[in-house]
């Protein structure tokens, strides 16, 4: 990686940073622009240079209105005509009543002291800032908020607000990612598996796809507005009519709406309005859902209807956490059948025990890699990453197959597909074809020791470039063997947000043999996620087991 200290960014990287991204967006998605965005596109071309560079210190930073007294950039000599500039260019424009909706950001810019010259109400000096705001709002007109900013303040409001984050939008696929991440990148923090811009496509197919998955941004963030201001059943009644407009929602912003359909379920579940919950949870199809409307359900006294979905999650799910969910839940709600542990409490109940000294409390994983450590034996922290690494090196071509049709932009860490289902089966073909091309242990190690190397510090979705870890995937890899392997990396390829996770703490070898080990102190339970693979290796082959860990006494 490089070495960041010494790499010293030019006077006007964000002026190069910005025109990439105007260059990128008008290749890519010319033909979904309005006439809207070609036209600040014409406009921003029209300007000098520094003046587009002000206008890019404006938009790279939060807020609308900046205060023109404060400006002061290195680069940018003479400040006061570029503002002229951009006035006249419509890019920016003074403080006046139009901007009276605004009021909540004037507000902001504003210190303690200057909200008290602003409010004519006595007795508030002693109140927190965010009190005296609200006091403002409450008692005084928005136009005399206004005029009196305008009295303490040379304010300027940035315009082509929505244009510059709509093509920001379009350049990252999503409104998370900002401009950081290019000095990110060329500070050397982090490395990206870089590809072609002409192998790069279009995340959005259509405006319509643009505009669905902006939407649903939009609605996201206004429940997180809502939720600390209206109640339950007002955010339902949102939400209903919300998802009652929604007509032919486009496939790329469908995921965006079963994470809202969770969050908005889960707040009506903690703010115990039960039945809107159960509602809302029945038209999710995330896995979590069901669990909760099971729990829901039974809350509100309706087992026959929480029986009748947890035998439908048993019969049906293929998520592992659901399904031993619903096996245990349904077995305590059967009235005629003795009660009797869940299943996770019984595979900890079975395990071998072992004590290890009280200092490792907090520790116990590490505890326990001491403990074996003196019975002769090698143990590292193996978890996810281990098993996640194998995956990542294998398929690392696959995983970054521009091809594909899943790399939209320079930046993008894994694939847009990762975790959807089609992950597996667009890839199906070549991932059994890249499997079977292996014929021996040492010819996969060979193979991935050579991926480590070529690529080692890239930005990868399974691989963590930690110290150690390529010696723990070599030693697994040849303990475990090539066929065991490959069942268990198509397995993972399945499923991949719910198949990547769960894998045993440590692994654990000699010259005579290894084990996976699941450790857990005396008041850690053992998760379903957990439970599934250590069944699944079970049943494949695989050493694995649970160890509870006890400290001494003395």
């Amino acid at each position: 990686m490089p070495e960041n200290e010494n790499i010293v960014l030019p006077p006007k990287y964000y002026h190069d940073y910005f025109n990439y991204l105007l260059d990128f967006v008008k290749d890519k998605y010319k033909h979904l622009l309005n006439e809207g965005e070609w036209r600040f596109l014409r406009k921003y071309y029209g300007l000098s240079e520094d003046a587009q560079c002000l206008y890019i210190r404006f938009t790279n930073r939060r807020g609308l209105f900046f205060k023109t007294d404060k400006l002061v950039y290195e680069e940018l000599s003479d400040i006061p005509l570029l503002l002229e500039e951009l006035k006249n260019k419509e890019f920016i424009e003074d403080l006046d009543e139009k901007h009276q909706g605004f009021i909540p950001d004037l507000l902001h810019h504003c210190t303690k002291a200057d909200l008290l010259k602003i409010s004519t109400e006595k007795g508030i000096r002693s109140k927190p800032k965010p009190e005296i705001v609200e006091i403002l709002r409450e008692k005084e007109e928005p136009i005399e908020i206004l005029q009196r900013i305008k009295d303490l303040y040379s304010l300027i409001k940035v315009n082509f607000e929505y244009e510059t984050t709509f093509l920001r939008f379009l350049f990252f696929g999503n409104r998370y990612m900002d401009m950081t991440e290019f000095v990110v990148r060329d500070l050397g923090f982090v490395q990206y598996f870089q590809h072609d811009d002409d192998k790069l496509v279009a995340r959005f197919e259509t405006r319509k796809d643009a505009e669905d998955k902006w939407m649903l941004t939009d609605q996201a963030d206004l429940f997180e507005q809502l939720k600390k201001t209206e109640s339950p059943e007002e955010i339902y009644d949102w939400f209903d009519t919300f998802t009652d407009t929604i007509h032919d929602l486009s496939e790329v912003a469908k995921p965006s709406l079963e994470r809202l359909k969770l969050k908005v379920a889960r707040h009506l579940e903690r703010s115990n309005s039960l039945e809107l919950a159960v509602e809302v949870y029945k038209t999710c199809d995330l896995p979590q859902a069901k669990e909760r409307r099971v729990r829901c359900l039974t809350k509100l006294k309706s087992f026959d209807e929480a029986l009748q979905l947890c035998e439908d999650m048993i019969a049906n799910s293929t998520n592992a956490d659901e399904h031993f969910f619903a096996k245990d839940f349904s077995e305590r709600m059967l009235k005629n059948k003795k009660r009797r542990k869940k299943l996770t409490t019984e595979k900890l109940h079975e395990a071998e025990r072992i004590t290890i000294p009280k200092i490792y409390r907090g520790q116990v994983e590490l505890g326990t890699i001491e403990h074996y450590m003196q019975e002769g034996k090698y143990a590292i922290f193996s978890e996810n990453h281990l098993w996640r690494g194998i995956f990542g090196l294998v398929f690392w071509d696959i995983i970054f197959d521009p091809s594909l049709v899943t790399f939209h932009h320079p930046f993008q860490r894994r694939p847009s597909d990762l975790h959807l289902p089609d992950f597996y089966e667009k890839r199906k073909e070549i991932i059994h074809e890249h499997l079977a091309s292996f014929d021996s242990t040492d010819e996969l190690l060979i193979y991935m020791r050579n991926k480590y190397v070529e690529h080692e510090g890239i930005a990868n979705p399974f691989v963590i470039w930690m110290e150690g870890i390529w010696e723990g995937i070599r030693i697994a890899t040849q303990f475990i063997g090539l066929e065991k392997l490959k069942d268990i990396l198509v397995h993972i390829s399945k499923d991949i947000a719910e198949n990547s996770r769960g894998f045993p703490d440590l692994f654990v070898w000699d010259e005579e043999g290894y084990e996976f080990i699941e450790v857990k102190s005396p008041t850690d339970n053992l998760s379903n996620r957990q439970l599934y693979w250590l069944g699944y290796f079970e049943d494949n082959g695989v050493n694995a087991r649970v160890l509870r860990v006890f400290f001494e006494e003395k």
